[in-house]
């Protein structure tokens, strides 16, 4: 097979047919045209297309296409990032010029891979010129100053003795940057100041063999030499190549560079590549074929890790007492399918803006829905918005000071904007082509260009999101790093959840269509006003987040024989995220499909219908969580505390603090708790102790430092920030408590690594800053044991409250009944569980649903009443949580 090369420069294209098995092939094919660079960019991609059209004539059995494109650019994406280079291709800014091409030649099945020129002409002039050095710099001179660097015939882009990216134009060279001196724009500027004339080209400064033209090129070359000298030297560069249309002035400016580096006493070798355009052009296609390599390995791995399964396309209705993994609720609406349904919604529409929440797969989705738009004969160009974003080096300075360094956990929530991240300028220069059929900006922050036509939301459940950061396929926005998960993790966190969720709140009465982007070949989608009345409807019911699972180090097997539809694969399951709100998601059934959408847009709809009261104080953030913890036949958790609230606030910018309560839903009979410390306490003693244990990966007796009591079932063990605590094992732990969910300084662990076989996370010196070392002997199971009581008795039953501790901001009752009972919710949201029994119906008003046995479900506030109908003989454990009045 036969591979096509192009050369784009601002003047002109070239286009080659290769065979990539002959050296010095001349090619069968060469097509020069030339190019008006500030065309508009439909212009400019017609240009191209046609000029690839006409080299297929000759040769159509090619497999690869190589493009030399000057930068900026996303060479990885084949995205133009053009600006600021004197209007040259910057119409072009933004667009997908490979998605382009390929849609205006029909190649969908070739592979247009986009490189730097200077990086084409590396690879094609170390290929043609058969050369064998190690350490080689290659330079081209034209009207900016390129460069590529190879180590052993490899192009490098980062090594301690190189420029970032292998990037000499940006570097500082006397008054300016190199780029500055080493062009044309330098030649003729510095013949101007020594004769006082302007002259159009380098090539008439060469001809005139004057003093004053011989002065120039001298300067030029000698600058050069000393330029390169410093990076050559630490680099050890033993080979400079050079190319570019100056290179043919060679004679004039060879001897002031050879002899700049004799005077700098560094021995190089200097070849001067008189074929740099046929070099260019062979060195596209040798990238093409490396990366298209590289990408087709990409392709065959796991978008996901994890073995957690997605959320089905369709309804799955249990009608007996079956825990439901997946339960959805009715929304009276059409929730349609697939990419192309999608396509027929937008095909009428002139410009489409596709925002979207962190860890979408773009690319993947802008390629379904694509091919889905060419199928109907739409003329298609794409915009990225992610050109208009800052540096990673710009965006990583301005998060440093939330990042808190290396930790593996903790940062501080980064109170800016989303618009932060990105460039004002960028953001104004990113236009669409008027001409084109459809012109499409997406990506996270897409509404930023300010775009005037259709708004879709593609949202993406956040498990899913820590699935594909697992497997690599989900980054931070703007980050070229690599990074472990947990950096990801906090930096998602701390820093792009808050910003993001604040973008998507402001767009949400604004959505067109809402996307659920989790089955990434199979989409889901609704009309953005069926959504917002969903939302409505749901504000008027009960309702039941999407639960997820995970394992952990101490995990159990409970909910793996209690809960059938989980994969019993798996190595345990340790939590089961009911409702923490950051990270669940709810969703809608319409004509059997399903959408899942984070479960805050209930509170963007309308907080106070969610929390009535307690909307004034937590506005947006759903202030009480249920998770299960379940260490049956498993381990200890971790002996650990939470923040005090003055802690949280200030080194985490937490509004509120993480105040527990564990309820026993189920043990076995030497389940224990460890709450509160012995009596005769000493701190010094203790942390001493955990300090040896984890440096000597040594076990300690805990109990000679840490109470420990029988878990009873159905007992509710109170622990507010500061307490020493811990869940023994053969427990079925529900854990209420205040939504904030990962600031757990775990003190000891049990020296044990986590599933992974690292250690994990230990975290005494915050813990020793917020324990409170007088919750110790009786007066712990005086104060941190509720001690229930029955406050109301009715004839099928009796409402028993657990009193909770004065520090914690809600209460924690249990309906026991038969029958049917009836609850006013007098002004708050409900967090509710069947904690015995079978089957609860729970209708408010004219709306209904089923809930099993241990299954969470939400009455919003603006429900002022619900009734709970338990199906079966047996007496019914209902618990419910609500926010104090006091707390409101």
């Amino acid at each position: 097979m036969k591979k096509l090369g192009i050369d784009v420069g601002g003047s002109h294209i070239t286009v080659s047919v290769i065979d990539k098995n002959i050296i010095n092939e001349q090619s069968q094919t060469l097509i020069r045209k030339e190019i008006n660079s500030k065309e508009k960019a439909s212009s400019i991609i017609s240009l191209l297309s046609s000029s690839i059209d006409e080299a297929l004539i000759e040769s159509n059995n090619i497999d690869t296409i190589g493009i030399a494109f000057p930068g900026p650019f996303n060479y990885e994406k084949g995205v133009s990032e053009v600006l600021g280079v004197g209007g040259k291709f910057e119409t072009t800014f933004g667009i997908h010029m490979q998605q382009a091409l390929k849609n205006n030649t029909g190649l969908k099945n070739v592979p247009f891979v986009f490189a730097n020129d200077a990086d084409c002409f590396a690879e094609g002039a170390y290929f043609r010129h058969n050369l064998s050095s190690a350490r080689t710099v290659f330079v081209t001179l034209g009207t900016g100053f390129g460069s590529a660097i190879m180590l052993d015939g490899e192009l490098i882009k980062k090594h301690p003795d190189i420029p970032e990216g292998g990037a000499f134009y940006n570097q500082p060279f006397l008054e300016q940057k190199a780029d500055d001196y080493f062009s044309v724009r330098w030649l003729l500027a510095e013949y101007k100041r020594l004769s006082g004339e302007n002259i159009k080209s380098v090539k008439a400064i060469a001809n005139l063999n004057t003093e004053i033209s011989k002065t120039v090129f001298a300067n030029f070359g000698r600058n050069m030499g000393t330029f390169l000298f410093p990076w050559f030297e630490e680099f050890r560069c033993e080979e400079l190549v050079i190319g570019g249309n100056i290179s043919k002035a060679k004679a004039l400016f060879m001897p002031a560079l050879e002899g700049a580096f004799k005077e700098l006493k560094i021995k190089v070798n200097i070849i001067f590549c008189d074929d740099a355009e046929l070099s260019i052009l062979r060195g596209a296609t040798i990238i093409a074929d490396k990366k298209n390599k590289i990408q087709m390995e990409k392709s065959i791995q796991y978008k996901r890790k994890t073995t957690q399964p997605l959320l089905p396309v369709q309804a799955i209705i249990k009608e007996n007492g079956e825990y439901n993994v997946f339960p959805s609720f009715p929304s009276e609406s059409q929730v349609f399918v697939g990419f192309e349904s999608l396509a027929n919604q937008i095909a009428g529409q002139k410009i489409v803006v596709i925002d979207g929440f962190g860890g979408v797969l773009w690319e993947n989705f802008r390629h379904h829905l694509n091919s889905a738009l060419i199928e109907k004969k739409k003329n298609v160009l794409w915009y990225d918005i992610d050109s208009c974003l800052k540096s990673s080096e710009e965006i990583s300075k301005m998060i440093k000071p939330n990042l808190n360094g290396d930790d593996p956990v903790f940062g501080k929530k980064y109170l800016g904007e989303l618009s932060d991240f990105f460039e004002a300028e960028k953001l104004n220069k990113l236009k669409p082509d008027a001409s084109t059929d459809i012109c499409i900006v997406y990506g996270t922050g897409a509404s930023l260009s300010n775009w005037e036509g259709q708004l879709i939301y593609v949202d993406v459940p956040k498990n899913e999101i820590q699935y594909r950061m697992r497997a690599g396929s989900a980054k931070n926005m703007g980050s070229n790093d690599t990074l472990a998960y947990s950096q990801i993790y906090k930096r998602m966190y701390f820093i792009e959840w808050p910003v993001l969720n604040s973008h998507k709140e402001r767009l949400l009465s604004k959505i067109d269509i809402i996307i659920d982007e989790q089955r990434i070949d199979e989409i889901t989608w609704m009309k953005g006003n069926d959504f917002r009345n969903a939302l409505n409807l749901m504000l008027e019911s009960p309702l039941r987040a999407r639960p997820w699972f995970e394992a952990g180090v101490w995990g159990g097997d409970w909910m793996k024989k209690n809960i059938t539809d989980l994969n019993q694969d798996e190595v345990n399951y340790a939590w089961s995220f009911e409702l923490i709100s950051p990270e669940n998601g709810i969703v809608f059934e319409g004509n059997n499909n399903l959408l899942e959408v984070s479960f805050d847009f209930l509170l963007f709809q309308d907080n106070k219908k969610v929390l009535g009261k307690a909307a004034d104080r937590f506005g947006n953030y759903f202030p009480i969580r249920f998770d299960y913890l379940d260490t049956f036949d498993g381990g200890n958790l971790s002996v650990q505390c939470h923040p005090r609230p003055e802690y949280i606030k200030e080194n985490f910018g937490e509004a509120f603090t993480q105040d527990e309560t564990y309820y026993i839903l189920d043990c076995e009979e030497d389940a224990e708790v460890y709450l509160g410390f012995q009596e005769d306490i000493n701190p010094d003693e203790f942390k001493q102790a955990l300090i040896e244990s984890q440096e000597k990966a040594e076990e300690i007796d805990i109990v000679k430092y840490v109470q420990k009591f029988k878990a009873e079932k159905h007992g509710l063990y109170l622990i507010p920030n500061g307490t020493i605590h811990a869940s023994g094992k053969n427990n079925m732990v529900l854990e209420i408590s205040s939504t904030p969910y990962i600031f757990t300084f775990k003190m000891y662990d049990w020296v044990r690594p986590g599933l992974d076989g690292k250690p994990r996370p230990i975290n005494v010196e915050h813990g020793f800053k917020n324990v409170y070392f007088d919750r110790k002997g009786e007066r712990v199971e005086r104060e941190f044991i509720s001690k229930p009581s029955v406050s109301k008795e009715f004839p099928n039953g009796r409402k028993v409250s657990l009193p909770t501790h004065e520090e914690h901001f809600y209460a924690v009752d249990r309906y026991e009944f038969t029958g049917e009972i009836e609850i006013e919710t007098l002004g708050q949201c409900h967090i509710c569980m069947l904690v015995e029994g079978d089957i609860a119906e729970v209708s408010a008003g004219k709306n209904s649903q089923k809930f099993k046995y241990a299954e969470t479900f939400v009455i919003p506030a603006n429900v002022p009443k619900y009734k709970i109908n338990h199906i079966g003989s047996k007496k019914a454990f209902v618990v419910v949580s609500y926010v104090k009045d006091n707390w409101c």
